[in-house]
């Protein structure tokens, strides 16, 4: 693994800053964000780690190792796909099948592919709205690694992203008041 280009405090330097001046300065890159998990969120004391991919300033890709809304979910959700097709697969990837849930879903034509493509532009939203919120933790930013070629490549706009997460967030807020 190579050496970080950037590396900060979050309770500095806010996510969306980190990602607006990744997105500013067109980079190309892994970020790397972590913070200690607590209460709903996460198991007490776990690290959770969030990598977002940028290709030339823009998010092509997001994963989380903390709770997050999956693939299979959404799609069941949306009814795009049934819960035994989700399973199916799900049973195929642990017996080592060696590939993505939406794959398996649209090899299987259990469901389009399209919809398999906005089920995964759902995850990175939800990934990425998630960590807007975080005040607290690290970030590192590892200049011109790439998303595994396995991944299937986005191109979200990112100041749009910040502001729906943002406004997100406020009216979660107001609800609990």
């Amino acid at each position: 693994m190579s050496q970080a280009a950037l590396d900060g405090d979050l309770g500095r330097f806010q996510p969306a800053e980190v990602l607006q001046f990744l997105q500013l300065a067109q980079a190309t890159g892994r970020l790397e964000l972590r913070r200690l998990a607590t209460g709903a969120a996460g198991r007490d004391g776990a690290e959770e780690t969030v990598e977002v991919f940028f290709v030339e300033g823009r998010p092509v890709f997001a994963r989380t190792s903390g709770q997050s809304v999956r693939t299979g979910e959404i799609l069941v959700h949306r009814g795009h796909a049934t819960h035994q097709a989700v399973v199916g697969a799900l049973e195929a990837q642990r017996r080592g099948a060696g590939k993505r849930i939406g794959e398996m879903l649209a090899e299987r034509n259990a469901v389009a592919p399209g919809l398999v493509v906005q089920a995964v532009h759902e995850c990175v939203r939800r990934i990425l709205y998630g960590v807007l919120l975080w005040g607290e933790g690290r970030f590192r930013f590892f200049a011109d690694e790439r998303a595994p070629d396995d991944d299937l490549p986005l191109d979200l706009d990112l100041d749009r992203l910040i502001f729906e997460g943002l406004r997100l967030a406020d009216q979660a807020r107001a609800e609990r008041q």
